[in-house]
């Protein structure tokens, strides 16, 4: 809520004004800081508005200044009417944070001050694993032949676009289109992994190394989860057929709530579970990294997930599996076996559909 005070000429009284929280998301094209006051003979008073006591804007005699590189502005023709807002453009994550401003009369004694605080939040994009996704930037920029473009993930550059060279720091999997001139800054990333959520950040400097933009989004990667039902002392497969050519350079390890089942690894099988765990060697030429669980416990419940890596540690595809292990029915109606089996709250508890 904006508060107004009317002041009078000379003042000696101190006003403050209450604390406002103004929240948007980085990126977006401006925001205003609110603050309308009633001061008296405008002409005679300074208004300062600084970020975490560092100046951004200045209003004295007349005169605009902005010590933003020209992403802070105040409105000449609303100052007279006592309206002091601020306006923040291009906005970035680093302008969050609380923004003061003072008004002093011509003698240096302040008559106002009101304090807002601004809370940039990092717009997220939500996605399954697929082929690719977009990170949107759009921005208007100046002589486009002579900025550099950084995009990174997690503070690791991902992509890096200078003096019209492209370059990709994860194996081709980012690009940038041949839009840069039009402003569009967005970068597209291929064959998306679990391992790619989180924070992308995107800088622009200009030829001299001068931050001029930044944006970041929030990348959330999501592994849809295949469900599967097994019934004690069985078998059951758990599919997947994977996209990737196979070769001796590759690993492949499925666990079971993050503890290793099996691994093959340099044409070799190895069954972490003691031989209950099996891949056909023969398949797994082919793509088909399909494991069967043997001999079915009600403690085999849960969520499975395979994972892919190169020789170089590199994560290929991911699949996850919630796997439901049900008692027979003969178990069921057999009075003996009542007494040996676990208390189901000793085993894990999962939910899902029969495929």
């Amino acid at each position: 809520m904006n508060s107004t005070v009317t002041l009078p000429h000379r003042v000696t009284d101190q006003q403050f004004l209450r604390c406002r929280k103004v929240t948007t998301d980085n990126g977006v094209q401006s925001v205003v800081l609110p603050f309308k006051a009633e001061v008296s003979k405008l002409e005679d008073v300074t208004v300062e508005w600084k970020h975490k006591d560092k100046k951004v804007h200045e209003y004295q005699r007349g005169q605009n200044q902005s010590h933003i590189q020209g992403r802070s502005e105040m409105k000449k023709e609303q100052i007279n009417t006592g309206d002091l807002s601020l306006t923040l453009k291009d906005l970035q994550l680093t302008d969050s944070g609380v923004y003061t401003c003072t008004v002093c009369n011509k003698d240096g004694h302040m008559l106002l001050q009101k304090v807002v605080t601004l809370s940039v939040r990092v717009p997220e994009v939500e996605m399954e694993v697929k082929e690719s996704v977009v990170l949107p930037f759009k921005a208007k920029i100046r002589n486009p032949e002579d900025v550099t473009v950084e995009w990174k993930h997690n503070d690791k550059k991902v992509h890096e676009y200078q003096r019209r060279k492209k370059q990709s720091h994860i194996q081709g999997r980012s690009e940038m289109k041949e839009q840069i001139n039009t402003g569009d800054l967005s970068l597209t990333l291929k064959h998306l992994q679990p391992t790619d959520s989180g924070v992308y950040t995107c800088t622009v400097c200009n030829k001299d190394g001068l931050m001029l933009l930044q944006k970041s989004v929030f990348l959330s990667v999501r592994v849809p989860e295949v469900y599967a039902v097994g019934t004690v002392k069985e078998s059951v497969v758990l599919p997947f057929k994977a996209k990737v050519s196979i070769s001796e350079d590759v690993t492949v390890e499925w666990k079971h709530k993050g503890k290793k089942v099996h691994e093959y690894q340099r044409g070799q099988n190895q069954s972490h579970i003691q031989g209950r765990s099996q891949m056909k060697k023969e398949q797994i030429n082919t793509g088909d990294l399909s494991l069967t669980l043997k001999d079915l416990q009600l403690t085999d419940s849960g969520v499975f997930t395979c994972t892919i890596c190169n020789k170089d540690g590199f994560v290929l595809p991911e699949k996850v599996f919630s796997l439901r292990v049900k008692e027979s029915l003969r178990d069921r109606l057999n009075p003996s076996s009542w007494f040996n089996k676990k208390d189901p709250q000793d085993g894990p508890k999962t939910s899902g559909g029969d495929v």
